[in-house]
């Protein structure tokens, strides 16, 4: 690590090990351990009747609402001798909080008493009499809150001062430092596997990381739930809350199967032949498996993949997609200790980079993939793969292109030709995508696009926008709807409620008239077009729009776009279209349509389109007369 990264990661690790060790330890561990200590001793206390002398109940109103503290004085006789004494729980020290209703339980219990001249229950140390307490137990939902702290704030603080102590002795490793070291050991590892050292499955090495992320997500979902049902919220906070616990349950219950992978796969070898294998040459695998990994072995053969993947942590995540595999089946071998031993031969590609190197951006990670029956990928060992030494040298850094540059792809445009032979009626119909469909009529040919994604948004802004008309309409003063506009529930309805109505009516249209084509954008609260020239059916293009991932399958989402001329800005007609073919197939079809209508006498054709125009819809008058009945709802009640 050089100076500069030691220096930014001492910074850094001194801030969180100071600010979450110390908020752990504050607010977690010393209100926990006196708690606990006060408990354990108290357990030998003797009971005594006490007269109560007075109760207070101190409250404090601020911002985030009102906490409160009971005060009490009493008096008690115990070795003799008359007491008095101001401790009413276990932990001296605690403040002023609204964890659940304890406060004001004791504060109405004494105040009670000492209006009817009754007695309550003291404990007394009988070794110091003057040490007593009127709660012996432990307040558990208090117990629950501080819980988080010294679990998640210390354990974040613990591993932050152990960043801390590994960059001030060297030994650690910053962002920077982790590829130059992954790379530096590539040999060292490939050296270990020629002799068929034991390799660490990719579940070894996801383990660890999954039971942090688990135990750090439990550590808050399950004591903010446990307390939340304690103090008796309202039934749709509760259930809030449980998402959270379900979510957690399920981040062990993958915890615990990789835990177990990796139990099952922990032993293997594997052993490469050359140790290093090199770009463009073939190399053999041999690896070793224990009985137990071979617990399901597949009906259908034992098949192993070499992939190549390539990951994007250049931002807060890590994404990867597989670019390239090649595919064999393993001749499988029993062994001594019964196992088995499975062998295959691959042939790497002559472009093939360095395993842990980058290109194009992302990092390349060549594994070799273990599959089940099902194609499934049950277990992954790294390759150690090197490029070819011209251009690991440096000799032609740019000699061969990067196949899978996904950035080249995103600018380029293919221009798409109209069809050659023109279109007649008997021809075979285009391959058009699900999410399209084509109406026509005298007057007009037109394509609708199908707007799946916009229909998801619209039903998850649904959701918030009825929990704060809820939350409004509960707690809005009656008669004063003027409040409305200084309300942030009230705010949070109207936009989600916007939201809603534009991506539930949004409609993608284009139209192919005699005068022209149209692009309509359309929706309950406003409509937007554009019209250009039938000639611009013959710039047509097409250019990468997004990409979605599934497991282990990219599909590339391409977008049509349009010209007036053969230069010039461009107008996008269509949203995403799943593959070329898509793009393609939308494109020839409009195309064929203009055909179709040329030369067709229309009145006012002779005139220029009339361009773009924007105007808004009715949907705006639904939309004011929700919020205000949601306005004035409360004050007609």
């Amino acid at each position: 690590m050089g100076i500069a990264a030691r220096l930014v990661t001492l910074l850094f690790s001194a801030v969180f090990a100071l600010a979450f060790g110390g908020g752990g330890l504050y607010l977690g561990v010393l209100p926990l351990a006196r708690t606990m200590s006060a408990a354990w001793e108290v357990r030998s206390w003797q009971a005594v009747p006490a007269e109560v002398l007075s109760s207070q109940l101190i409250s404090n109103h601020d911002g985030d609402g009102t906490t409160y503290a009971v005060q009490a004085r009493y008096r008690y006789s115990a070795g003799g001798r008359t007491h008095e004494s101001t401790r009413v729980g276990l932990d001296p020290a605690a403040g002023l909080d609204n964890i659940g209703d304890w406060h004001q339980r004791w504060h109405a219990r004494l105040n009670s008493a000492r209006n009817q001249g009754q007695t309550v229950m003291v404990w007394v140390d009988p070794t110091d009499p003057t040490r007593s307490v009127l709660d012996p137990h432990i307040r558990w939902a208090m117990a629950i809150f501080h819980l988080p702290f010294a679990l998640v704030f210390t354990g974040v603080g613990l591993g932050a001062l152990w960043m801390f102590w590994g960059a001030l002795s060297g030994r650690g490793t910053s962002a920077f430092g982790a590829a130059r070291l992954r790379r530096s050991r590539t040999t060292d590892a490939a050296a270990q596997l020629a002799g068929g050292a034991a390799a660490r499955s990719s579940a070894s090495r996801s383990q660890r990381w999954l039971w942090v992320f688990a135990l750090f997500w439990c550590g808050i979902a399950f004591p903010m739930a446990a307390l939340f049902w304690m103090t008796g919220s309202p039934w749709w906070v509760k259930l809030f809350v449980s998402v959270f616990v379900v979510v957690g349950i399920g981040l062990l219950t993958l915890a615990w199967r990789q835990s177990v992978l990796a139990w099952r796969f922990a032993g293997a070898t594997v052993r490469f032949v050359p140790a290093v294998p090199q770009a463009g040459e073939a190399f053999e695998v041999e690896l070793a498996l224990p009985p137990r990994a071979l617990q399901n072995p597949p009906s259908g053969g034992r098949r192993l993949r070499l992939a190549q993947y390539r990951v994007d942590d250049a931002g807060s995540g890590t994404q990867e997609r597989q670019v390239e595999a090649l595919e064999r089946a393993a001749a499988a071998m029993p062994d001594m200790a019964g196992g088995e031993r499975w062998h295959a031969r691959f042939e790497l590609p002559a472009d093939a980079p360095t395993h842990g190197g980058r290109r194009s951006g992302e990092r390349v990670d060549w594994r070799l993939e273990i599959l089940t029956a099902e194609g499934a990928v049950e277990v992954s060992y790294d390759v150690p793969v090197q490029e070819t030494p011209a251009r690991s040298a440096g000799h032609h850094p740019r000699a061969t292109p990067d196949r899978f540059d996904r950035r080249a792809a995103w600018g380029r445009e293919e221009a798409i030709p109209p069809r050659h032979g023109g279109w007649s009626v008997g021809d075979a119909p285009l391959p058009l995508p699900k999410q399209v469909q084509v109406v026509e009529r005298p007057d007009v040919w037109e394509m609708r696009f199908r707007q799946r994604g916009w229909r998801w948004v619209a039903a998850l802004a649904l959701v918030p926008m009825g929990f704060f008309s809820v939350l409004w309409w509960r707690s809005a003063p009656r008669g004063s709807w003027l409040d409305a506009l200084g309300s942030g529930p009230w705010w949070g309805a109207a936009l989600l409620l916007l939201v809603a109505l534009h991506a539930g009516t949004r409609q993608w249209r284009l139209r192919v008239r005699d005068d022209g084509l149209e692009r309509e954008l359309a929706s309950w609260m406003w409509r937007r077009t554009r019209v250009l020239p039938l000639a611009s059916l013959d710039h047509l293009f097409r250019k990468l729009l997004y990409t979605q991932t599934s497991g282990q399958t990219t599909t590339e989402f391409h977008a049509l776009h349009a010209r007036e001329a053969a230069a010039g800005p461009s107008v996008r007609l269509t949203p995403g279209l799943p593959g070329e073919a898509s793009a393609v197939a939308v494109a020839q079809a409009l195309q064929a349509a203009g055909e179709h209508r040329a030369g067709r006498f229309t009145p006012g054709a002779l005139r220029a389109p009339s361009g773009a125009s924007w105007r808004p819809a009715a949907g705006w008058l639904v939309w004011a007369l929700w919020l205000l009945l949601l306005a004035v709802g409360p004050g007609w009640l």
